[in-house]
Protein backbone atom coordinates (compact mmCIF):
# COMPACT_ATOMS: atom_id res chain seq x y z
CA UNK A 1 0.00 0.00 0.00
CA UNK A 2 2.75 2.46 0.96
CA UNK A 3 4.75 1.52 -2.11
CA UNK A 4 1.75 2.25 -4.35
CA UNK A 5 1.24 5.64 -2.66
CA UNK A 6 4.93 6.47 -3.16
CA UNK A 7 4.83 5.50 -6.84
CA UNK A 8 1.68 7.60 -7.29
CA UNK A 9 3.47 10.59 -5.76
CA UNK A 10 6.40 10.08 -8.15
CA UNK A 11 4.00 10.03 -11.11
CA UNK A 12 2.43 13.26 -9.83
CA UNK A 13 5.89 14.86 -9.51
CA UNK A 14 6.79 13.86 -13.04
CA UNK A 15 3.48 15.24 -14.32
CA UNK A 16 4.04 18.57 -12.54
CA UNK A 17 7.61 18.85 -13.86
CA UNK A 18 6.41 18.16 -17.43
CA UNK A 19 3.70 20.81 -17.06
CA UNK A 20 6.31 23.26 -15.76
CA UNK A 21 8.63 22.49 -18.68
CA UNK A 22 6.08 22.74 -21.54
CA UNK A 23 3.39 25.04 -20.17
CA UNK A 24 5.33 27.45 -18.01
CA UNK A 25 2.97 30.38 -18.60
CA UNK A 26 -0.29 28.44 -18.31
CA UNK A 27 -3.01 29.47 -15.89
CA UNK A 28 -2.21 26.45 -13.70
CA UNK A 29 1.48 27.33 -13.34
CA UNK A 30 0.85 31.05 -12.86
CA UNK A 31 -1.44 30.21 -9.90
CA UNK A 32 1.66 29.28 -7.85
CA UNK A 33 3.22 32.12 -5.88
CA UNK A 34 6.90 32.79 -6.40
CA UNK A 35 8.99 30.00 -4.81
CA UNK A 36 6.06 27.71 -3.83
CA UNK A 37 6.33 25.35 -6.82
CA UNK A 38 9.87 24.16 -5.96
CA UNK A 39 8.82 23.72 -2.33
CA UNK A 40 5.84 21.61 -3.47
CA UNK A 41 8.09 19.40 -5.62
CA UNK A 42 10.58 18.97 -2.75
CA UNK A 43 7.79 18.15 -0.27
CA UNK A 44 6.21 15.61 -2.65
CA UNK A 45 9.65 14.06 -3.30
CA UNK A 46 10.31 13.63 0.42
CA UNK A 47 6.84 12.13 0.94
CA UNK A 48 7.38 9.71 -1.97
CA UNK A 49 10.77 8.55 -0.70
CA UNK A 50 9.47 8.08 2.85
CA UNK A 51 6.39 6.22 1.65
CA UNK A 52 8.35 3.84 -0.58
CA UNK A 53 10.99 3.29 2.12
CA UNK A 54 8.41 2.43 4.76
CA UNK A 55 6.57 0.17 2.31
CA UNK A 56 9.76 -1.79 1.59
CA UNK A 57 10.60 -1.97 5.31
CA UNK A 58 7.10 -3.26 6.09
CA UNK A 59 7.28 -5.92 3.38
CA UNK A 60 10.67 -7.16 4.57
CA UNK A 61 9.93 -7.27 8.30
CA UNK A 62 6.25 -8.26 8.36
CA UNK A 63 5.53 -11.40 10.42
CA UNK A 64 2.04 -12.83 10.18
CA UNK A 65 0.34 -13.83 13.47
CA UNK A 66 0.03 -17.41 12.22
CA UNK A 67 1.71 -19.88 9.88
CA UNK A 68 0.13 -22.71 7.87
CA UNK A 69 2.26 -25.87 7.77
CA UNK A 70 1.88 -29.46 6.55
CA UNK A 71 2.98 -32.20 9.01
CA UNK A 72 2.55 -35.97 8.50
CA UNK A 73 -0.10 -35.54 5.81
CA UNK A 74 -2.22 -33.01 7.74
CA UNK A 75 -2.48 -29.24 7.57
CA UNK A 76 -2.12 -27.18 10.75
CA UNK A 77 -2.07 -23.51 11.64
CA UNK A 78 0.73 -22.48 14.00
CA UNK A 79 -0.06 -19.65 16.42
CA UNK A 80 2.16 -17.94 18.97
CA UNK A 81 5.47 -16.23 18.45
CA UNK A 82 6.29 -17.17 14.86
CA UNK A 83 10.06 -17.44 14.55
CA UNK A 84 10.58 -18.33 18.23
CA UNK A 85 8.07 -20.78 19.79
CA UNK A 86 4.60 -21.44 18.45
CA UNK A 87 1.94 -24.08 18.91
CA UNK A 88 -0.86 -25.89 17.16
CA UNK A 89 -3.55 -28.13 18.53
CA UNK A 90 -5.77 -30.80 17.04
CA UNK A 91 -8.82 -28.74 18.03
CA UNK A 92 -9.64 -25.33 19.47
CA UNK A 93 -8.02 -24.91 22.89
CA UNK A 94 -10.94 -24.37 25.28
CA UNK A 95 -11.29 -24.10 29.01
CA UNK A 96 -11.81 -27.38 30.96
CA UNK A 97 -11.33 -29.55 27.85
CA UNK A 98 -8.23 -31.61 27.23
CA UNK A 99 -6.22 -30.38 24.26
CA UNK A 100 -3.29 -32.09 22.62
CA UNK A 101 -0.78 -29.32 21.99
CA UNK A 102 2.19 -29.45 19.65
CA UNK A 103 5.09 -27.05 20.22
CA UNK A 104 6.80 -25.68 17.12
CA UNK A 105 10.30 -24.38 17.75
CA UNK A 106 12.70 -22.46 15.56
CA UNK A 107 15.52 -23.32 18.01
CA UNK A 108 16.63 -26.62 19.52
CA UNK A 109 14.74 -26.91 22.83
CA UNK A 110 15.98 -30.42 23.65
CA UNK A 111 12.84 -31.22 25.66
CA UNK A 112 12.39 -34.57 27.34
CA UNK A 113 9.91 -36.23 29.69
CA UNK A 114 11.27 -34.47 32.77
CA UNK A 115 10.71 -31.02 31.25
CA UNK A 116 8.74 -28.61 33.40
CA UNK A 117 6.25 -26.08 32.00
CA UNK A 118 4.88 -23.30 34.19
CA UNK A 119 1.32 -22.34 33.26
CA UNK A 120 0.29 -18.82 34.33
CA UNK A 121 -3.36 -17.86 33.95
CA UNK A 122 -4.71 -14.31 33.47
CA UNK A 123 -5.85 -14.26 37.13
CA UNK A 124 -2.23 -14.77 38.26
CA UNK A 125 -2.75 -18.41 39.28
CA UNK A 126 0.19 -20.65 38.39
CA UNK A 127 0.39 -24.40 37.81
CA UNK A 128 3.33 -26.66 37.08
CA UNK A 129 2.81 -29.05 34.17
CA UNK A 130 5.16 -32.00 33.71
CA UNK A 131 4.00 -33.39 30.36
CA UNK A 132 5.29 -36.41 28.57
CA UNK A 133 7.06 -34.99 25.52
CA UNK A 134 7.50 -36.71 22.18
CA UNK A 135 9.57 -35.33 19.32
CA UNK A 136 7.46 -35.45 16.14
CA UNK A 137 9.49 -37.23 13.50
CA UNK A 138 7.50 -35.58 10.71
CA UNK A 139 9.58 -32.41 10.85
CA UNK A 140 10.54 -32.68 7.23
CA UNK A 141 13.40 -31.01 5.47
CA UNK A 142 10.88 -28.88 3.58
CA UNK A 143 9.67 -27.31 6.87
CA UNK A 144 13.29 -26.63 7.81
CA UNK A 145 14.09 -25.15 4.40
CA UNK A 146 10.91 -23.12 3.92
CA UNK A 147 10.16 -21.92 7.47
CA UNK A 148 13.41 -22.72 9.33
CA UNK A 149 11.46 -24.84 11.85
CA UNK A 150 13.88 -26.97 13.87
CA UNK A 151 11.64 -29.15 16.06
CA UNK A 152 8.02 -30.05 16.68
CA UNK A 153 7.08 -31.64 20.01
CA UNK A 154 3.85 -33.39 20.90
CA UNK A 155 2.77 -32.82 24.50
CA UNK A 156 0.35 -34.99 26.42
CA UNK A 157 -3.24 -33.64 26.57
CA UNK A 158 -3.79 -30.85 29.08
CA UNK A 159 -6.89 -29.13 30.43
CA UNK A 160 -6.61 -25.39 31.07
CA UNK A 161 -8.71 -24.25 34.04
CA UNK A 162 -9.13 -20.61 32.90
CA UNK A 163 -9.82 -18.91 29.59
CA UNK A 164 -7.92 -15.96 28.15
CA UNK A 165 -4.29 -15.44 27.26
CA UNK A 166 -2.41 -18.14 29.17
CA UNK A 167 1.38 -17.78 29.44
CA UNK A 168 3.52 -20.91 29.36
CA UNK A 169 7.18 -20.91 30.37
CA UNK A 170 9.34 -23.89 29.41
CA UNK A 171 12.21 -24.71 31.79
CA UNK A 172 12.09 -21.20 33.23
CA UNK A 173 13.31 -19.31 30.16
CA UNK A 174 11.39 -20.04 26.94
CA UNK A 175 8.01 -18.30 27.05
CA UNK A 176 4.98 -18.25 24.76
CA UNK A 177 1.25 -17.80 25.20
CA UNK A 178 -1.90 -19.69 24.21
CA UNK A 179 -5.29 -18.09 23.67
CA UNK A 180 -7.71 -20.35 25.58
CA UNK A 181 -11.39 -19.90 24.70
Amino acid sequence: MYIVIGISLIVLIILLVVIDKFATFSEFMSSFKKGTFPKLIIGLSIAAVLSISYGIYHEITYQPPYLDIHVNGSNYTVFGDIGEIGYYADSLVTQDQESKIHLVSWDNLNLNNDSKITVEYPSGKEEIWNPSVTLVEGTSQSLKDEYEIEEIYELEPYSFSESGEVSLTIEGDKEFSIDVK
